[in-house]
């Protein structure tokens, strides 16, 4: 027994010291870990036969090295009534040769009214599910469609919309009555 106690001490210490050793490497793997991305919030689909420019929301990527070329493109997309224009920089400076157009295939109505502001731009699909379309915009300025789209007919009779935010609960002007 004696013989036991003197094998089994140092075992079960050095097996506890590897517990320790690894729960201390999975706890700090653990702390920094990137902390996940929040999912995209899913579009909206109604039903339409129709859809306008008002109902397409609008990202433009500035895809080359001409400073000031998204908001141009912004300035006159707003003009034409596209809505949630946002104004990003593309990680591939320099990369992007053409106007490109992207959005889920099966937003087809709204990529033909973006399509329509430009002559001749690249479409690609992608797997997005929040109902944006982005315009990615090369160095030279984007030759513009004298004559775009304001409507285009739904193929299958529905759009897919990006949803509207959800008000938060504001605080009340009076004080209440519970303490």
């Amino acid at each position: 027994m004696r013989i036991f106690r003197l094998i089994a001490t140092p075992v079960i210490l050095l097996g506890l010291l590897g517990l320790l050793a690894w729960g201390a490497f999975w706890g700090w793997n653990s702390l920094t870990a990137p902390l996940p991305s929040p999912s995209p919030t899913p579009c909206v689909t109604r039903s339409s036969e129709t859809i306008n420019v008002t109902q397409v929301s609008v990202r433009i990527f500035n895809g080359g090295y001409t400073t000031g070329q998204a908001s141009r493109a912004r300035t006159r997309l707003e003009a034409f009534g596209f809505q949630g224009i946002r104004i990003y920089n593309t990680e591939d400076d320099g990369m992007v040769k053409e106007v490109t157009i992207r959005a889920n295939k099966t937003q087809v109505a709204q990529i033909r009214l973006v399509a329509s502001q430009f002559v001749d731009p690249v479409i690609e699909h992608d797997d997005r599910v929040d109902g944006t379309v982005d315009i990615i915009l090369p160095t030279d300025p984007p030759v513009y469609n004298e004559k775009p789209f304001f409507q285009v007919s739904s193929p299958d009779g529905t759009i897919c919309v990006v949803p509207s935010p959800t008000p938060s609960p504001s605080p009340s002007p009076s004080p209440s009555r519970e303490p």
